[in-house]
């Protein structure tokens, strides 16, 4: 089940399901596809900007340098929540989605995909900041069902790009960040 510290969030797109790897969570998840590199940038009201590049970041923070906190990196990539078997967008730190990649480059098992792929736990030690720590455990190899075939090609079906994680992000310039934080 997941527990109550787990923050859906559904302002970036009101058709999509987004959680995040938050302290106190628990999780078993299914990948779909790899994850999709993120850098974000907070103002320090926490206003958050998707920027095309660290570069941008940096940028910004010379420019801002009392308004804007420190550059994150994240991933994102498409799953299954295995407590609702619905497809949803985990949004994750280096540390878990470095995890998920050794092994696949360890053992040379594919971690997403309809056919290859497998379940993983994600649980957190309920700390904050940088004393919170990320146990990440391969579950089973688990090829997707009919059904979970079926819901994710009904997903990528649909128009607009609300499969294509590039597009629901949506990155921007440093005059795009610039309006997003700031108004300007």
């Amino acid at each position: 089940m997941v527990s109550s510290s787990w923050k859906i969030d559904n302002k970036k797109s009101s058709s999509e399901k987004f959680f995040k790897v938050k302290p106190d969570c628990k999780l078993r998840i299914r990948l779909i596809d790899d994850p999709v590199r993120l850098v974000k940038i907070f103002s320090h009201d926490r206003k958050c900007a998707v920027i095309e590049s660290e570069e941008v970041g940096k940028r910004l923070r010379e420019q801002y340098p009392t308004k804007l906190s420190s550059v994150n990196i994240r991933f994102a990539c498409w799953c299954i929540d295995r407590d609702d078997n619905s497809l949803k967008i985990l949004d994750m730190p280096v540390s878990v989605a470095r995890t998920l990649g050794n092994r696949e480059a360890l053992v040379g098992e594919k971690i997403a995909g309809i056919a290859e792929g497998c379940d993983w736990s994600i649980t957190t030690n309920g700390k904050q900041g940088m004393e919170v720590r990320y146990d990440v455990v391969y579950l089973e190899e688990t090829p997707l069902s009919c059904l979970e075939r079926e819901m994710v090609e009904d997903k990528k079906s649909e128009k607009n790009g609300h499969y294509d994680l590039t597009k629901i992000f949506g990155s921007c310039d440093f005059e795009e960040a610039e309006e997003k934080l700031f108004g300007i």
